[in-house]
């Protein structure tokens, strides 16, 4: 049986607050950011691990090492899901520090995760580390324009979508090696290139949905079975091909034509 989607409204107040944490301080423990479910398909480590098809992308100095935004005691690191936004950033760092010699790192969310864990054990008393999720500003709009669309309100939009997840109603699925699986995207292009690809029929085409990355957690982990899934991003995409170019061998140029 399909999984029915989840709800496109926004969380209740009090939950959101708390899952949101896993976006601004991915290392905090999933157990104290989720509600208690009696019984759950799979755990919120397996529900992270999800995560690892989505690329983010780091500023670090010239020996790899993260640079997170000093704010008070506060220590700000963004993972860009965009490479056009981190490097703009990037090129804006490097005009008003010329010595420091940044560079951007691409890093699985799921590896950008643990290095968060590792530098907060580091810090000093007093300073906290978070690490927010930087979407695309055109999914942010495209988000917004969909939910108002539904009828949800201006006051119901602030501050209720913090990283936009797209999926359908019902849900697009995909045969993967675990079975058949419901599919969330965190590009609006990439849903509506998945729905450019469906053979026309006569049954009534999926209708775009959108929800908060956290509401999203919330029900996968809530669900009687695990039947969902994120589609790569396009940055994950780029760099498995860039990844497989670098690893083929390269043919032997063809021999000389024989001599007349």
């Amino acid at each position: 049986m399909t999984p029915s989607p989840p709800a496109a409204a926004a969380p209740q107040p009090r939950l959101q607050r708390r899952l949101r944490a896993l976006l601004l301080a991915l290392a905090l423990p999933l157990a104290l950011l989720l509600p208690a479910v009696e019984a759950r398909a799979i755990s919120e480590a397996e529900a992270l691990r999800k995560l690892e098809v989505v690329t983010v992308f780091v500023i670090t100095d010239a020996g790899l090492q993260p640079l997170p935004i000093p704010r008070d005691r506060t220590l700000v690191l963004p993972l860009y899901l965009e490479r056009a936004r981190a490097e703009r950033e990037l090129a804006s760092l490097r005009a008003a520090n010329p010595g420091l010699q940044p560079r951007l790192v691409p890093l699985p969310l799921t590896v950008a995760n643990e290095r968060v864990i590792a530098m907060r054990g580091q810090l000093r008393e007093g300073w906290t580390l978070v690490a927010p999720l930087v979407p695309r500003s055109a999914d942010l709009d495209q988000a917004r324009a969909l939910l108002r669309s539904q009828g949800v309100s201006e006051e119901r939009l602030r501050g209720a979508l913090t990283v936009p997840v797209f999926f359908t109603r019902p849900f697009l699925t995909v045969r993967s090696p675990e079975g058949v699986r419901a599919v969330f995207f965190l590009s609006y292009d990439d849903l509506r290139d998945a729905l450019a690809r469906l053979p026309k029929g006569s049954t009534a085409a999926p209708q775009p949905q959108v929800a908060d990355l956290t509401a999203v957690l919330r029900d996968i982990v809530s669900a009687k079975t695990d039947g969902f899934l994120f589609h790569p991003t396009r940055e994950t995409l780029l760099l498995q091909k860039g990844q497989r170019r670098a690893t083929t061998p390269v043919p032997p140029p063809p021999p000389p034509p024989p001599a007349r």
